[in-house]
């Protein structure tokens, strides 16, 4: 049973509760990542994405799922905290652009080290960890020694945003023991690090499947999908939880809007997906 601390004075209970142990248990707040995304948090029974989970943003071409991890970053680093976003296909300059079109001037917090942008090349990540890429046994071996991606000493990231796993998949073709090797090293390293990580899976615009291989939807902890839906004449924007371990959520499709000023969603406007 939980114990609860009193106030020696007054006799009345603290806010503070504790375990069995006698350790002091964390607020909900602590146990969340808040997104300030409009409408996201809302998504949530406990108002954000549980801290050090490693979520899937699925989605088409077209559907906001880059906008959404840099709108996030955006909005943590602005409250101190850190971020890392790693982009296998974008430069770091073409990021930081995006990012001012939406008003989210992020120049000082790249300066002073709270936002890291890195762009690297998927081939030179399963060179390094691969050699040849052909996954001889010796290189096999080596690659479990290797990080996944390389993040600074005494930099400890509350955000890492892949952009995207799909990119590796491309470079890795016909290479699905090394794919599969590099993947689960990367979840495992997400683990470690307890950061919770954003990681973006080309899929089909209404899709039956939210990664290129499945093997990332049974190692993540989470899956948001987002949607561009072709309504008569017009497109419209649209997100779901599909699955979030450790949470309760919204279990149904609703309106996303990207604006000039970035995302909003609205949890009470339900949207029909027609397949």
């Amino acid at each position: 049973m939980p114990l609860i601390k009193f106030n020696e004075n007054d006799g009345k209970k603290s806010d503070l509760t504790m375990d069995e142990t006698n350790n002091p248990i964390k607020d909900e707040k602590d146990k969340v990542l808040k997104t300030d995304i409009s409408g996201l948090d809302n998504l949530f029974a406990e108002k954000g994405i549980p801290k050090g989970s490693s979520v899937l943003i699925a989605g088409g071409p077209g559907t906001g799922k880059s906008t959404l991890c840099r709108q996030i970053c955006y909005n943590l680093v602005s409250k101190g905290k850190k971020c890392m976003y790693v982009s296998f296909e974008e430069s770091k300059e073409r990021i930081m652009k995006s990012m001012k079109n939406f008003g989210w001037n992020v120049e000082n917090y790249v300066e002073n080290g709270d936002f890291l942008i890195q762009k690297i090349n998927p081939l030179d990540i399963l060179r390094m960890k691969f050699g040849s890429i052909g996954g001889s046994g010796s290189a096999m071996e080596l690659s479990y020694k290797i990080k996944p991606l390389v993040i600074p000493k005494d930099f400890h990231p509350d955000v890492i945003a892949v952009d995207s796993l799909s990119a590796i998949i491309a470079a890795s073709v016909t290479k699905d023991k090394n794919y599969r090797v590099y993947l689960q090293q990367l979840f495992s390293f997400f683990e470690e690090t307890g950061a919770t990580s954003l990681l973006i899976t080309e899929t089909d615009p209404l899709p039956t499947r939210y990664s290129d291989t499945g093997i990332e939807e049974f190692l993540a902890d989470g899956i948001i999908v987002l949607y561009n839906i072709k309504k008569k004449d017009v497109r419209e924007n649209a997100i779901e939880i599909l699955k979030m371990r450790n949470c309760k959520h919204q279990k149904k499709i609703v309106l996303m809007e990207i604006g000039d000023k970035g995302i909003k969603i609205f949890p009470e406007k339900h949207v029909i997906v027609d397949n």
